[in-house]
Order: C-alpha cells, then structure tokens, then sequence
C-alpha cells in the first residue's frame, strides 16, 4: 500500500502517536504512520462519540484491525465535533494519507495560547528513534 507524503504544515504529536493540525478554530487529530506501521487493513472503528468538552487523553475512538485495538485519545481539552466523513466506507483511507486526508476526527480546542504540551515534528521523531532504540535493546 502507497503511503502518500504529510502535507499538514501545522501538525504536532502526542507521546502515544496521536496527531493534531490547527487550522483556525479546528484542530484534526489522527494517528501516525509510525504507529500504524505494519498494519494491513482496518476492520473497524469504534466510536465513543463524546458530547460537549472533552478532556485530553480521553478516549474518543478505537481503531480495529485483525490483531490490535488501537485507542485514539483526546491530544488536547477539547470540544469534539464529529468524524472524517470521507472514512465511510473507506477505512484504509487513513493507513493511505494517515497524517494528511485520513484524519479521524476533528475538535475546536479550548486554549489556543499556552497549548497543552505537544510535540513538535522533530520532537516526536526523537521519541521514535528512542522507541525503536529501546525495543532493540
């Protein structure tokens, strides 16, 4: 499967591979191609679908595949505001363009200055080469 380039120029991390692209008033959260590394297809998702403000680290979706339940968490406090529609019916969208067209959800946050601490790009890439490290240890 062609994995298609990042193009979110705003995108940053959590430790546990969620991502966020700030757009305005809108932040789009989805996981990183480095968590869904090896991953052939996905079977399901569920969704929580939380109301009103959500805290970070809050669990709003499950990625299914034959194998694994991935937790999508909150990356930020947030308020939810719904699902990628373009993942109806079309799940392998996200292991496709995971950090651009097949993010999974998206939020208006409730800070904007001071965000809660997140990763930068380059941040994130050290806690990957730190994971891969300790795993071949």
């Amino acid at each position: 499967m062609k994995i298609l380039p990042v193009s979110r120029p705003r995108i940053s991390f959590t430790p546990n591979h969620e991502w966020i692209d700030f757009n305005g008033s809108v932040g789009f959260v989805g996981i990183s191609a480095y968590r869904l590394r090896g991953i052939e297809s996905i079977t399901t998702i569920k969704w929580y679908n939380p109301k009103g403000i959500v805290d970070k680290g809050t669990v709003i979706a499950e990625i299914h595949t034959s194998d694994q339940i991935i937790p999508l968490l909150a990356p930020v406090s947030c308020k939810y505001l719904g699902q990628n529609q373009k993942l109806s019916g079309n799940l392998n969208l996200i292991l496709e363009s995971p950090q651009d067209k097949g993010w999974l959800f998206f939020v208006t946050p409730l800070k904007f200055y001071n965000q809660e601490p997140l990763l930068s790009p380059e941040s994130y890439q050290r806690v990957i080469r730190a994971e891969m490290t300790s795993k071949l240890s």
